[in-house]
């Protein structure tokens, strides 16, 4: 009696999900996501255009002008740009994280063309 039973409770199990991999929805959603194109490439402008008003580049210009200034490791402006970095996180800038942004900046700066 107990396998009649888990024998048909296995063969309502396999139908049900017979009926799930063969169902029409699966397939036409299966057959929707492959056949949607790629995402557009975007060329180097817009890219660059995109992050004029990010961090990296409002911490790249005041580390630029520091600089420009003589100070090699940051100055008024840096501390400006990391102050106005700071408010708009909500949260403060540790030293450690500080450096690490004057690092990148510095990568940045240097991989960028001069204008």
């Amino acid at each position: 009696m107990q396998e009649l039973r888990f024998s048909i409770i296995m063969f309502c199990a396999l139908g049900v999900l017979g009926l799930l991999i063969g169902s029409p929805a699966i397939s036409i959603v299966k057959a929707t996501i492959s056949q949607s194109p790629p995402p557009p490439q975007q060329d180097s402008t817009e890219i660059s255009d995109g992050i004029k008003d990010s961090a990296l580049a409002n911490l790249s210009q005041a580390l630029q002008e520091d600089k420009e200034d003589g100070d090699q490791n940051g100055g008024e402006n840096w501390d400006r740009a990391i102050n106005d970095l700071e408010d708009e996180m909500g949260f403060p800038v540790d030293e450690d994280v500080e450096e690490a942004l004057m690092n990148i900046t510095e990568v940045h700066l240097n991989n960028i063309p001069i204008q």
